[in-house]
């Protein structure tokens, strides 16, 4: 063969496919495959660093109340000698009263959610919204509050301390029975000024995604006595005043709750809630779950301000003012069919109603429901509880 000729051969030679090796095509379904794959791992890689990661929040940190604030707003404790504080239970055709034991049920109650109730049944279903925002006006059923209201109430003296500056008592209070049983712990409370009542961050950090126990949290602050808080941390939309300290102002739908300097406590809708006004007036606490369970006068409100969920019959946490000086802490377990199956907003409204409170408020519930005192937790969280973002105490 001439060189031309090899030259025409070495520039015309065949593709390999054209001389019998056929190109593999990927397949219009491992393409899609591929995509989905590629889309869940962005979507879990998004996820994990919202949800799980923990996450140091920015705050500008601005101290909008101190100490020094609260020194003219002091307020005098009752005089308990040979006289009963009759606030905690005001409502009650019976009251049944146990002997004092000191300590909370040592026996974990066995049973399940009671499933013998059609709109029970409802509450511990599916559903497409399980936080306290995206909230509707759901109007309060009279019917279960009256037969709340109307039950037979059987009260243990769980707990009491009184010192110069704070006072309280915390009862056990059972009613109904069967599945259809509830049990709550309510803590009446006295103290000489609100810088008494205090928050704390888990790890001391003002973050999301950083939790802790309500148990450890009390230990490392001191707490006299403890409940579980708002779980600011589940988001960062959301007004956050902790201890005189502003570390975010931004409102969503949710109902937010303001104890002030002077020792009022006011709750607030979404629309009448003004940031810079409250701030103005001394707030000392801010707290964002709700919704508000009085209306400021003492009465149930004609709707709660919130979702089909939290409506229900769950494990509850929840604040309520008296008067200046005067609060309550209430925890109602749930879950527990035979102990208790948790408490429905209306239920929860009228506790307050029956402790003489002119406000209160919903707080984080269901499996954060918890109350500490003297490093023992003084009710039974449901399902063994779960870590959270803060709490709420009393502390010298």
């Amino acid at each position: 063969m001439s060189n031309t000729n090899k030259m025409h051969f070495m520039f015309h030679k065949k593709p390999k496919s054209e001389a019998g090796f056929s190109k593999k095509q990927m397949s219009v379904w491992m393409l899609i495959f591929i995509d989905v794959l590629l889309a869940a791992v962005c979507l879990g890689a998004f996820s994990f660093y919202q949800i799980v990661l923990p996450k140091k929040l920015s705050s500008a940190e601005l101290v909008v109340a101190t100490t020094t604030d609260l020194d003219y707003s002091n307020f005098t404790l009752p005089d308990n000698n040979g006289t009963e504080n009759n606030n905690i239970i005001s409502v009650s055709p019976v009251v049944q009263t146990k002997e004092f034991t000191g300590q909370a049920p040592t026996n974990k109650p066995s049973g399940k959610a009671p499933t013998d109730n059609p709109s029970r049944v409802a509450q511990i279903g599916n559903f497409s919204n399980y936080g306290n925002t995206d909230t509707d006006n759901i109007s309060a059923n009279e019917s279960d509050i009256a037969a709340f209201s109307n039950k037979l109430k059987t009260i243990t003296e769980m707990n009491t301390y009184q010192s110069d500056n704070i006072q309280f008592t915390t009862n056990m209070v059972e009613l109904g029975s069967g599945n259809d049983k509830v049990t709550y712990y309510i803590s009446d409370i006295y103290v000489t000024n609100v810088k008494y009542i205090k928050t704390a961050f888990a790890k001391g950090t003002y973050a999301r995604n950083i939790t802790d126990s309500s148990l450890d949290m009390a230990a490392e602050n001191g707490a006299l006595l403890t409940i579980s808080g708002d779980y600011y941390g589940n988001s960062e939309i959301s007004i956050v005043i902790r201890n005189g300290i502003l570390y975010r102002s931004t409102g969503n739908d949710a109902d937010v709750c303001i104890l002030f300097t002077d020792g009022t406590m006011k709750t607030y809708s979404p629309e009448d809630f003004d940031a810079d006004e409250v701030i103005d007036e001394g707030a000392w606490q801010a707290w964002t779950f709700g919704p508000a369970l009085l209306d400021g006068n003492g009465d149930i409100p004609g709707s709660f301000h919130t979702t089909d969920y939290l409506y229900g019959y769950q494990p509850r946490s929840a604040i309520g003012y008296i008067e200046q000086g005067h609060y309550v802490f209430v925890i109602v377990d749930g879950r527990c069919g035979g102990y208790s199956r948790g408490a429905n907003l209306n239920e929860l409204a009228q506790i307050m109603v029956d402790a003489g409170c002119v406000s209160a408020y919903n707080l984080d519930g269901g499996k954060s429901a918890s109350m500490v005192y003297n490093n023992e937790y003084v009710n039974i969280p449901a399902q063994g509880g779960r870590d959270i973002s803060d709490i709420i105490y009393l502390g010298e």
